[in-house]
């Protein structure tokens, strides 16, 4: 169970880092593009942690940040939010952290 939970994460980081580079080489630098990196290098840095008790935490923050990124970015270029993007973001969320909970504990 635990290293299905590192493989969607792993995975997960690894098309937001893939996704954010194209849009960096297409549109240039931009804010948001950066943060995007960011995030999913702190994805990546998160899942490596040798303390447990630290993983849940820090996913829940980066989970966050990548919700009020992914606001931003749909407000500032379609002007609209896309709802059932972002609730299908949010329960793929929520079954990363659940699972992640269940290892933890």
């Amino acid at each position: 169970m635990a290293m299905v939970t590192y493989v969607l994460i792993g995975g997960y980081a690894l098309l937001i880092g893939l996704a954010s580079l194209l849009q960096w080489k297409e549109k240039g630098y931009q804010l948001r593009t950066m943060l995007f990196i960011i995030l999913s290098l702190s994805m990546f840095l998160t899942i490596q942690l040798p303390y447990k008790e630290w993983l849940l935490n820090l996913l829940i923050v980066e989970f966050i940040l990548l919700h009020v990124v992914t606001v931003a970015e749909g407000l500032y270029t379609k002007k609209q939010l896309t709802y059932s993007h972002h609730i299908i973001r949010f329960v793929f969320h929520c079954i990363l952290l659940i699972m992640v909970s269940k290892f933890t504990k």
